[in-house]
């Protein structure tokens, strides 16, 4: 018997290979990546036209070929993290973003250190950009909360920390963050 996904669950297989091709390969126009995932461009433009009302790819530049402009698309911060669920290699993807994104700090943190913080990480980002499209703070936070339930090697704590110091403003979110879960943690011991 097959288990049955729900709606927000599904992602078809042709989006995937679009997110994945896109997210490996830099922007591309839709005939691109048509090309690239040996695809039909029907099918191919449907697909691109859904990831954009998802949410997941967005137009970055344009190309001109022969006098006419063709826009060219690259995932969204929600699509890179599915990108990374579905096995993108990071540091790969990370100097991609930092060719398109370069001023987004936040995202690029994200990247370096999810992948340390393994699979709970991926899963709630996932599920995230899947079901609102968007990753908002509060889905840090739950990484953060999801973290704190799992023990972190002392290689990984290492890897975070030097991934952290890279980028103030996350550092000092998780710092805050830490102190106020110590702060709780203790209010609720007393209450104990």
């Amino acid at each position: 018997m097959s288990k049955q996904r729900g709606k927000r669950d599904s992602f078809p297989p042709l989006q995937k290979r679009v997110i994945l091709h896109l997210a490996q390969s830099g922007p591309q126009t839709i005939n691109e990546t048509m090309k690239g995932i040996k695809g039909h461009y029907k099918s191919s433009w449907i697909a691109f036209n859904v990831l954009k009302k998802k949410g997941l790819i967005k137009e970055v530049e344009l190309k001109n070929y022969r006098g006419q402009d063709y826009p060219r698309f690259w995932v969204t911060d929600s699509g890179i993290f599915i990108a990374l669920h579905e096995g993108t290699e990071p540091k790969a993807l990370l100097r991609k973003t930092l060719e398109v994104y370069p001023e987004d700090r936040n995202l690029q943190f994200l990247i370096e250190a999810v992948p340390i913080l393994g699979k709970n990480a991926f899963d709630v980002l996932y599920l995230a950009a899947l079901s609102e499209g968007l990753i908002k703070q509060s889905d840090l936070t739950s990484i953060f909360a999801a973290q704190m339930q799992k023990k972190l090697t002392p290689e990984q704590i290492r890897q975070f920390i030097a991934v952290l110091k890279k980028y103030p403003e996350p550092h000092q979110q998780c710092k805050d963050y830490v102190k106020q879960t110590r702060k709780n943690l203790g209010e609720l011991s007393d209450l104990l």
